[in-house]
């Protein structure tokens, strides 16, 4: 994605140089020409915003990764909690049982809601970010692009911004999905087994809402995907009633 982008400047470059006879000095300053669009030009000033260009595409990617890794640790151990349930639920078992079961399960809520505080506003950070790209991107999509290599890089930065989001909101959501799982394994329990503790536990993982937020301005759980989903989806519908299409220029 970063070498298309770097291709569509150098596009621009060719076909209207910023400093005749300076290809280099003239790419600096149009990689960060919103900079430079208040302040004078210098080279070295334009060798620090290529710099900090690469370090925050880095940083997005890393930011995303991040924070999915943690949400696939959480699921992890959520799953691995359910997964020992599931084993013993058609089995004869104690009050003893669940109550050790419903400690480890309060242990790992505690332990997601530590780590939601911890990393709120990377998770905020995240979504947002990518919805906004979304939606810049969706805003310029009428746009004829003025070459090939802007046209790769429009499409491909759009779907892969699109398929890492759908992936950071999904791998999000499972730790919410997880945290839940335990009603239908409380399901597979005997009459003859279930207790006061059980019924106890079953109450609180109906009650509680685990899952990560952005800052506590969401819970990232599917319906709340299928809902950003569908407002980017009439997002783009009104757009498209609305927007004439146009042609980019030639020299950015």
């Amino acid at each position: 994605e970063h070498i298309l982008s770097m291709l569509t400047i150098i596009y621009y470059v060719n076909r209207c140089p910023r400093f005749q006879n300076q290809p280099l000095n003239s790419f600096l300053f149009t990689n960060f020409s919103q900079f430079f669009y208040f302040f004078e030009y210098t080279t070295f000033a334009g060798i620090c915003g290529k710099v900090i260009n690469i370090l925050s595409t880095f940083a997005w990617s890393f930011n995303d990764v991040f924070v999915m890794c943690l949400c696939v640790s959480m699921t992890a151990k959520f799953r691995q909690l359910n997964d020992y349930m599931a084993k013993y639920s058609k089995k004869p078992t104690t009050r003893s049982f669940w109550i050790e079961r419903r400690k480890t399960y309060r242990m790992l809520c505690h332990l997601c809601e530590a780590v939601d505080d911890t990393i709120a506003v990377a998770t905020l950070l995240c979504l947002t970010n990518n919805l906004y790209f979304i939606c810049n991107k969706i805003l310029k999509s009428l746009q004829k692009k003025p070459s090939i290599a802007h046209t790769l890089y429009f499409w491909y930065s759009l779907i892969f911004v699109i398929f890492r989001t759908f992936l950071f909101a999904l791998f999000a959501a499972a730790v919410h999905d997880e945290s839940k799982r335990p009603l239908v394994i409380f399901r597979n329990v005997k009459r003859e087994y279930w207790c006061s503790e059980l019924k106890r536990f079953s109450e609180e993982v109906n009650a509680d809402c685990t899952a990560l937020s952005g800052m506590k301005f969401f819970h990232l759980t599917r319906s709340m995907v299928l809902s950003v989903a569908g407002t980017i989806l009439t997002y783009e519908l009104v757009l498209l009633q609305l927007t004439k299409t146009e042609v980019v220029s030639d020299c950015h």
